[in-house]
Formats: structure tokens, C-alpha cells, sequence
């Protein structure tokens, strides 16, 4: 199998969005062992558990606008929303994300709190290849 076969966007937005989703529920139902992890078990307040639901509530659309638009956009198009997604997520989340979880002393020592996101990441990444690989897909074909 090709690795243009391999990275096609739209297998590559629909699981990623599959993903994300489950990383939102997951967030949602497990927002006390999160928070934990995140901020240390002796320094958790109860607002905590409840910004880490709404965290996990809101990356939820996130993952069904990505599968819509592996089910619905074609040829170049598709391309170029997995490359901006693509891009948009690495540059502003995961950019942000590290500033901001350095700034506000947020932990990630070795745990799933920092092993997750750089696998999210390096899929990410894969994402914005897939679409680069196909950019000049036509509109009937490939994608």
C-alpha cells in the first residue's frame, strides 16, 4: 500500500474526529481524575472538576465538524481543510496549550496528560500531510 493511500484526508478527518470525540467524552465522565492529574491531588478545587467537563463538552463539535467534512467536502477542498485544520491545531492548541499549561504551572509529569497530547499531535500532523499529499486531486477522483 502507497503512503498516499495510507494518509488520505478524508479516512484521516473522519479519524481524527472520531478521536477527538472520544477524548471530549472521555474528558467529561473522568473530569476529577483530570483535574487531578493536572493540577495534583491536594490542590483540586470543586470548579476544576467542572472546567474540565466543559472542556471535554466543548471539543465534542469539534470531532463531528471534522467528520462532516471527511463525509462531505471532495477533491481539493478536502485537501486544503485538512491542512488547515491541520495547521490551526498545531500553531494555536498545541502552541497555546504548552505556553499556557507552562504559565499557569498546569503538571504533565510523564503522564497521560503529556503522552496523549503528543500522540494527538503527531496524528495532527499526519492530517496536514494527508492533505498536502492530495492537494491536486481533482474533484472527481482520489478523495
Amino acid at each position: 500500500m502507497e503512503i498516499k493511500e495510507i494518509l488520505n484526508p478524508k479516512g484521516w478527518l473522519i479519524g481524527m474526529g472520531i478521536v477527538v470525540m472520544l477524548l471530549g467524552t472521555a474528558n467529561v465522565f473522568t473530569a476529577a481524575d483530570v483535574a487531578e492529574m493536572g493540577w495534583g491531588e491536594d490542590n483540586v478545587q470543586p470548579h476544576d472538576e467542572a472546567y474540565e467537563q466543559m472542556w471535554g463538552l466543548h471539543m465534542i463539535p469539534y470531532g463531528i465538524l471534522a467528520i462532516a467534512t471527511g463525509l462531505l467536502v471532495k477533491g481539493k477542498a478536502l485537501s486544503q481543510m485538512a491542512m488547515t485544520a491541520s495547521g490551526a491545531i498545531i500553531v494555536i492548541v498545541g502552541g497555546g496549550m504548552m505556553w499556557l499549561t507552562n504559565k499557569h504551572d498546569y503538571s504533565n509529569d510523564g503522564t497521560a496528560a503529556m503522552v496523549l497530547p503528543l500522540v494527538v499531535i503527531g496524528l495532527t500532523i499526519l492530517m496536514g500531510v494527508s492533505g498536502y499529499l492530495h492537494m491536486n486531486d481533482d474533484e472527481e477522483g482520489g478523495v
